[in-house]
Order: structure tokens, then C-alpha cells, then sequence
């Protein structure tokens, strides 16, 4: 009797030693291997810093080699697809994923081809940028009321730039018309450097952009930005009021930036990273790098990440039915 009882002892012993190796097996794995941040973007935009930040940040803390792979392609699209079929097992291919790749392009273009409530691990969000309206210096309005009252007391006169049907800031109109009832005559440009070209010589009234990318441009009194359009005031342009501030909680058009995984990633993979990834947007280091380049941290992980995802891109999809705005690619 008591030798079967040590040998079923040893029996559970050496089950649960299995079983502890097993559950170990993709983190070992992981460590071994580099991994690579898919950027679908080009390289050298604000996205592709937003990567390179976070894989050197990774690096230094989980000291393995993170590397930026940019797939940039229709949109986005592609190099997020790509991660979406990529093999889940082995936790080695990231995404930094972005409002365009998991909010605006699903809700308006019938090529995409990966379901962002199915297809994802969502691990953490980085950071953010909301947009704000910005005119040019003679626009006579100096507060976000002031301009609303000439865009009704004149429909469809003043002129609003766009880097292009789908872009954010071309949604981002779309939805200043939606929650205000306001009719602007927005204007189709091949990219954004054309329009702030365009709202500095007085050709344009205004556009819809982020406070990084104009704050030069504010700071030197040649524009104005009445307002950002997120759930607080930007980091970048303090003084700038906040949606809630101007009485439009409603209207967000936010950039954001996170990382996520393809869909069925082992759970010891998935904890490792996001623990070590956790660390290093909550370092005062990290953040202060963010902020130096222009970014709002914007920290969050897990369950709360992908609830912020999808309800982002519910607010784009319900915009994109009620106006009606489709592209094919």
C-alpha cells in the first residue's frame, strides 16, 4: 500500500510538472524568438513612430528584439489582415493597430477582409490625438460658437480641407455637419500638407487636423484651433477647450494608437506581453518621449481596450450609414 501510494504521488508530481512546462512552453518560445510590430503604415508618419517607440521600449524591457515590419497598403488594410491570418501559436507578429485600420476602414470600405471584434488579441492602447478645428488667421470667429453661427448664418460657404474622402479629418467633418446640423463645402485634397498650405494663404477657411501636426503654426499666430474634439484637452495645445468644454461631448475624432495580436494567442503568451507592455506605457519615461513627439498618453490593456475599439468603431459605422459614406479599394 504505501509504495502505491508514492507511486501515484510521484505520478501527480511529474502530471502537473507536464502540465507547468506545457503552460510555459509559448513563453519560452517567445523569449527565444524576435518578434515584429507590423506597421501597416509607411514609414516616417506620426503611426510608425507610435511603433518604433513601443519596440524599443519593449525591447529594453522584456530584453528581446522587437522589431517594425511596415506593410502599408490600401489604407492600412493589408498589413492589418496580414496579422489577422498570421500564426496565433507562437505570439512573434504584432499590430499597431489605429483608428483608420480598426475604427474608420471597416465601417465605410467593403474590402476589408478581418473582423476587429473576431480577429484580434487586444493588448494595449499607447496613446491618442484628437483632432480639432482649425481656421485661418482672418476667419472672423475666434471661439468654436462663433464659427458654428457663421456656418449656419451661411450653409455650405465656408471651405473646409481634407487629405481625402475616408482620411480622418474628412470624417471628421463629416461628423461636425452630422452633430451640429451645419452644411460645410468640404474639400477633397490628395493629402494633408496641401491643405494647411492652402488654410495659411486664406484659399481655404478651415480644416480638421491634429494639434501636433499645426502647433507650430498656432504658436505663430498664422491659424487658430477653436477647439479639440476629444474627451479632454490635448497635452500639446492646452488651451485649446475639449469637446465636453464647448458643449458637443458627442464629437470625437480621435487618432489612437494600441497593439494587438492575431485571435487565439496561448494565454501565457498573451499575459507575458501584455504585463511587460503594461510597464512600459505607465513609465514616466515613455510617456514624457510620447509627449515630447506630439502624442497624448492614452493607456489601456486588455477587456477595457477592446471595449474602447469596438465602441469606437460602432461611433464610425453609425456615422458612416447616416451619411452615407462608402469607398471601394
Amino acid at each position: 500500500m504505501p509504495q502505491t501510494i508514492f507511486s501515484t504521488r510521484r505520478g501527480s508530481i511529474k502530471g502537473a510538472g507536464a502540465l507547468l512546462l506545457a503552460s510555459l512552453a509559448p513563453v519560452r518560445a517567445f523569449a527565444q524568438q524576435a518578434a515584429r510590430i507590423v506597421v501597416p503604415f509607411a514609414a516616417g508618419a506620426s503611426n510608425d513612430l507610435v511603433g518604433r517607440l513601443m519596440a524599443d521600449a519593449l525591447s529594453k524591457k522584456m530584453n528581446r528584439t522587437f522589431i517594425v515590419e511596415n506593410k502599408p497598403g490600401a489604407g492600412s488594410m493589408l498589413g492589418t489582415q496580414f496579422v489577422a491570418q498570421s500564426k496565433p501559436a507562437d505570439g512573434q507578429t504584432l499590430l499597431l493597430c489605429a483608428t483608420a485600420s480598426m475604427g474608420i476602414l471597416p465601417a465605410i470600405s467593403k474590402s476589408v477582409r478581418y473582423a476587429v471584434d473576431r480577429d484580434f488579441t487586444f493588448l494595449v492602447r499607447i496613446a491618442s490625438s484628437p483632432f480639432g478645428l482649425v481656421v485661418n488667421k482672418n476667419f472672423p470667429a475666434n471661439t468654436f460658437a462663433e464659427f458654428v453661427k457663421a456656418a449656419k448664418a451661411r450653409p455650405g460657404s465656408i471651405r473646409i480641407g481634407s487629405a481625402g474622402i475616408g482620411a480622418l479629418d474628412y470624417m471628421g467633418a463629416m461628423m461636425l455637419q452630422s452633430e451640429l446640423g451645419i452644411e460645410l463645402n468640404v474639400i477633397p485634397y490628395k493629402g494633408m500638407a496641401p491643405v494647411l498650405n492652402d488654410l495659411q494663404g486664406g484659399h481655404i477657411e478651415a480644416c480638421i487636423v491634429s494639434p501636433g501636426s499645426i502647433r507650430p503654426m498656432v504658436q505663430d499666430g498664422k491659424v487658430k484651433m477653436l477647439a479639440v474634439f476629444g474627451g479632454r484637452r490635448s497635452d500639446v495645445l492646452p488651451q485649446v477647450p475639449s469637446s465636453p468644454e464647448i458643449g458637443h461631448p458627442n464629437l470625437r475624432v480621435e487618432n489612437w494608437w494600441g497593439i494587438a495580436g492575431p485571435a487565439g494567442m496561448p494565454a501565457a503568451t498573451t499575459e507575458s506581453l501584455r504585463a511587460a507592455m503594461v510597464q512600459v506605457i505607465n513609465d514616466p519615461e515613455f510617456i514624457k518621449s510620447l509627449q515630447e513627439k506630439g502624442f497624448d498618453p492614452a493607456p489601456q490593456s486588455g477587456d477595457e481596450f477592446k471595449k474602447f475599439v469596438l465602441t469606437d468603431l460602432t461611433r464610425w459605422r453609425t456615422l458612416a450609414t447616416k451619411a452615407k459614406i462608402t469607398i471601394e479599394e
